[in-house]
């Protein structure tokens, strides 16, 4: 597996991640090769989902993907802790271990995730790989990025709607205050995601 070689400059990535307001991130489109993405979106919708819920949040998960029985969601995850650590590592400026936490979510109709930042166990860089259709403001289910009020959350500072082979990554801090706001419709948001410590 590999990055799409028309993904761009490193250098100008860096200088967006570093600009990134209200919270040091970016959104890389066109992250695999398509007919990866495509692969590895397949499989994903493959494994068992198990649904959380609580006064929080409401959407399904599954377990740690390091251990799916799938080739293709192993690939992955593999990729992600070496050439794609490395690719964010360089991105992000921070050096990163090997560690790394990856789980598939599902959003449907209702769900949401409410604000948090989190901060936990050594997580450094949060990551989101959208593997579903192109979201729309109609469509909810935005990542949202909210200021940070004296180690508070306040207002929303910023949307980021899913987009088809997109990755969202950005810099777990006491400040990285995120919500996923809640989806409206029939669009089924699947995406791949967790942490780099």
């Amino acid at each position: 597996m590999k990055l799409n070689k028309r993904i761009g400059n490193i250098e100008d990535f860096r200088k967006i991640f570093i600009r990134g307001k209200p919270f040091r991130h970016i959104v890389i489109s066109d992250f695999l090769e398509n007919n990866d993405a495509k692969k590895v979106a397949e499989a994903l919708k493959k494994e068992k989902f198990e649904e959380k819920d609580s006064d929080l949040f409401q959407f399904r998960q599954t377990g740690n993907l390091k251990f799916s029985r799938s080739a293709k969601i192993r690939e992955f995850y593999e990729f992600m802790a070496s050439d794609g650590r490395r690719f964010v590592s360089e991105i992000s400026g921070i050096k990163l271990n090997r560690g790394v936490d990856m789980a598939g979510s599902l959003y449907i109709d209702t769900d949401y995730l409410l604000c948090h930042d989190d901060r936990l166990q050594g997580r450094k860089i949060a990551y989101v790989f959208y593997l579903c259709k192109d979201f729309i403001e109609a469509d909810g289910g935005a990542l949202a990025f909210l200021e940070d009020l004296n180690g508070k959350p306040g207002k929303v500072r910023g949307r980021h709607f899913p987009k088809w082979n997109s990755l969202m990554l950005f810099e777990v801090s006491k400040k990285s205050w995120h919500e996923v706001e809640e989806v409206i419709g029939k669009k089924k948001r699947y995406a791949l995601g967790g942490w780099i410590h």
